[in-house]
């Protein structure tokens, strides 16, 4: 075979320039057509502090860049003008998020916030190789940026973005509105003879994400679209997931791949989040020094009477969950606070935390509780992952129940809570109204299980035969959507997938 250097000698110098060009352009097509989607960069890429108008909706980098903002989510904060955008990327940097009015794009402000990360070693697992945790993989950097000064029940337009020494790799613009104030009331619609609610939100518990384990065979995702859909018409004003969100166990990989699940939602719509069992609880490893959130116990809360209900989950003693989750300040950091939306005022508690009397989430609760103006926020709710009252015979989980009565029911039945919505069991149930020391119509909450998020469901269960059981659904995945139209009605419904109403009830109050 003769080299190109030989056959190029025979033709004339002209033919051998013209052979050269078609050559090297042969070389740069092919070359280019072979680089990366991600090392071809976008035109509209930004490198300087030039930023284009926001509300021109360009994606600067799609979802697939990999150094680029993943499961982006929003939620509330102490303040309705603020909120916390959260997101992860898999490079060191500064987070930053850029934010106008929709209605005036030109206004744009930049803030920027703090970055974490978490390891194997971080929770509270002494020995990682026997555990889930054997396969770590680092989670990245998970970044959190709190807004400020914005108005309330506005439209907004943002991107979160992480700035290195190369400029801001940008993520897609979303559409937010800001949360109702406390005390808000819709305005009356003239000659329309329909009542405008003031405030919708979603609740569930025990979603999952398809991961090949016990707890997660897709039903997670399905609902993940079921809320997608219901909130299209932006009347959702936020979600609440109670507990067991993941079931990661230890898993990073698990736990990332649930934040891009529910990233369409979470990043357009408030999620507040409460902690369960598979968030926290461990029997093994040194909490008084790595528990995330801060309690300084060798162990998790194991009262005598919670038997096996309280066992290990993986060791993450919920660190991942504290990493991954912002909450207003005005209790334990993501394990116990509360917020106030509209008329409606909600109390996320820690079923996997001492709550007994005098305990430190004891005395948030009672201290929260007095300080609310029902005149302003009439409706008060209260979430937490285990149910103070459900059916499922299932005698170890009860008993906890009947615990968690002894220690706060009075607190509730006290300050005239009106709802309380849990998960844990794999089912929908709903009490009576009124619902104290297990008689109907006694001064007490309504109370709700929903854990119907995913999660494989509790079928062919026995009950026991508790009076105040008025609803039980063991058939479908879903949904509970609470829309509250004034101080006085409250409508729950329970929609399943398909956006299909399965049960559905009022709370009328008399308010003085």
């Amino acid at each position: 075979r003769e080299s190109i250097c030989s056959v190029f000698g025979k033709i004339p110098t002209i033919a051998y320039i013209l052979a050269s060009m078609v050559i090297f352009i042969i070389v740069l097509f092919l070359t280019a057509g072979l680089l990366p989607p991600s090392t071809q960069i976008p035109q509209e890429y930004n490198y300087t502090n030039n930023t284009p108008p926001l509300l021109m909706h360009q994606k600067l980098l799609n979802d697939t860049e990999p150094s680029g903002p993943k499961a982006v989510h929003i939620s509330l904060t102490e303040s309705p003008t603020a909120i916390h955008i959260q997101f992860s990327t898999t490079n060191i940097g500064k987070p930053v998020v850029e934010i106008a009015a929709k209605d005036n794009p030109s206004d744009t402000k930049k803030y920027d916030g703090e970055s974490t990360t978490y390891q194997a070693s971080d929770m509270c697992v002494k020995n990682q190789s026997a555990d889930s945790t054997k396969n770590f993989v680092p989670p990245g950097q998970l970044h959190t940026i709190k807004v400020t000064d914005l108005k309330v029940n506005t439209e907004y337009v943002y991107r979160a973005g992480i700035s290195t020494g190369q400029g801001i790799r940008w993520g897609e613009y979303i559409e937010i509105r800001t949360s109702k104030p406390a005390g808000f009331i819709p305005p009356k619609s003239g000659n329309n003879s329909s009542i405008k609610p003031a405030i919708t939100f979603l609740a569930l518990a025990d979603q999952g994400v398809a991961n090949g384990t016990k707890h997660g065979d897709g039903a997670g995702q399905n609902v993940t679209r079921l809320i997608t859909s219901l909130a299209s018409n932006h009347t959702i004003e936020s979600i609440h997931i109670i507990g067991d969100l993941s079931y990661a166990d230890g898993s990073t990989q698990i736990w990332d791949k649930y934040m891009d699940m529910i990233e369409p939602f979470a990043s357009r719509i408030p999620t507040m989040v409460a902690v369960g069992n598979h968030e926290y609880d461990y029997t093994r490893g040194d909490g008084s020094k790595k528990d995330g959130s801060g309690i300084k116990t060798n162990e998790t809360f194991h009262p005598s009477w919670g038997g096996s209900g309280f066992h290990d989950e993986g060791g993450e003693c919920g660190v991942p969950f504290a990493k991954r989750f912002a909450a207003p300040n005005n209790g334990n950091s993501i394990f116990w606070y509360s917020f106030e939306q509209s008329l409606v005022h909600t109390i996320m508690l820690s079923s996997e935390h001492n709550m007994t009397r005098g305990s430190a989430q004891y005395k948030f609760l009672e201290a929260d509780l007095s300080g609310i103006n029902r005149t302003i926020t009439p409706w008060v709710v209260v979430e937490l992952h285990r149910p103070m009252y459900n059916s499922e015979k299932y005698a170890t989980q009860d008993a906890i129940g009947i615990a968690m009565r002894y220690e706060i029911e009075e607190l509730l039945h006290l300050h005239h809570v009106d709802l309380v919505l849990s998960g844990h069991y794999h089912a929908y149930l709903r009490s009576c109204d009124g619902l104290y020391q297990e008689k109907c119509s006694n001064g007490g909450p309504q109370h709700v299980t929903v854990g119907t998020g995913g999660a494989p469901l509790d079928c062919d269960v026995q009950l026991f035969p508790n009076h105040y059981t008025k609803k039980f659904d063991e058939d479908h995945f879903g949904v509970g959507r609470v829309t509250i139209y004034n101080a006085s009605a409250l409508l729950f419904e329970f929609v399943a997938l398909g956006e299909e109403v399965v049960d559905d009830f009022w709370i009328l109050r008399q308010r003085n």
